[in-house]
């Protein structure tokens, strides 16, 4: 599997398993707002290059600049809505400590926390500042980098 490791305005940088470094152009990345970080599947047809994000395993991925990235519908409707009383949205974002708390003591606010969580999720992610990406992305801290 290879990875982007630089963009710049006209080409992709992209680092592949056996250690090289290929060049292709940004028009050649069959995805949306790629990153720095990012794992891709690269492909040659003859001289051009096309490059797909690499499907994930895991729920939430780390970007190579220490954010955690997850997919802002699974988050919202998965990890809060159903899961919140749980604390599962707090793990997703890395907030350990908080969802051990929401885990223990949701119960003690009748759910008005786990309510609180989804309502503020609901308008980070399909509000104006998430609501063109399909991904919400959270700095080292769990806090909503936009």
């Amino acid at each position: 599997m290879a990875e982007i490791l630089k963009i710049s305005e006209t080409e992709v940088k992209i680092g592949t398993d056996d250690g090289k470094v290929v060049t292709v152009p940004i028009a050649s990345v069959a995805y949306a707002n790629p990153q720095e970080g990012d794992k891709v599947n690269l492909y040659q047809d003859g001289k051009s290059y096309i490059v797909k994000r690499a499907a994930t395993a895991s729920l939430a991925s780390e970007n190579a600049d220490g954010t955690k990235s997850i997919n802002k519908h699974l988050f919202v409707w998965v990890g809060n809505f159903l899961f919140g009383g749980l604390g599962v949205d707090r793990f997703l974002r890395g907030q350990i400590g908080l969802g051990i708390c929401k885990l223990l003591f949701n119960w003690c606010t009748l759910g008005l926390w786990e309510l609180i969580d989804w309502i503020i999720s609901l308008i980070k992610a399909y509000g104006s500042a998430y609501g063109d990406v399909d991904n919400i992305t959270f700095d080292a801290k769990g806090n909503y980098t936009k």
